[in-house]
């Protein structure tokens, strides 16, 4: 009975650090912290980064030698790394999974963003 209390505990006190912490955009830090919520919260994120990252690979990528081609294996590469989270299973295989795929998407947008800033200044 002990041993169950316990693994109950941990479950709860774990997934309340999970819910608070794994939310790295201070957008979604005014979640509720309902699941659902905090998934969409990623998501729009996401979308809107990745929507940068389009929008700079298209009106200047030939310009720098990037292609639309590049992006997406590399956003290919990111969801299909991100995917392995969804092994964990349940809500936290998602919350993993939907901070994962934002951070590689931020992290595309940085190195494009200095990968273009590098050219600017060489």
């Amino acid at each position: 009975m002990i041993k169950l209390w316990i693994k109950t505990v941990f479950t709860i006190v774990s997934l309340w650090i999970i819910s608070s912490n794994a939310v790295a955009i201070n957008t979604c830090n005014s979640t509720s912290g309902d699941h659902q919520e905090m998934i969409l919260c990623i998501q729009n994120e996401t979308a809107s980064v990745e929507s940068q990252v389009k929008k700079i690979v298209s009106e200047s990528g030939e310009y720098y030698g990037i292609y639309k081609d590049f992006y997406t294996k590399q956003r290919l590469a990111i969801h299909e790394k991100c995917s392995l989270y969804i092994n964990l299973g349940g809500q936290r295989g998602e919350l993993f999974m939907a901070q994962c795929e934002l951070d590689g998407v931020i992290s595309l947008e940085l190195f494009v963003k200095q990968y273009t800033d590098d050219l600017d200044n060489t």
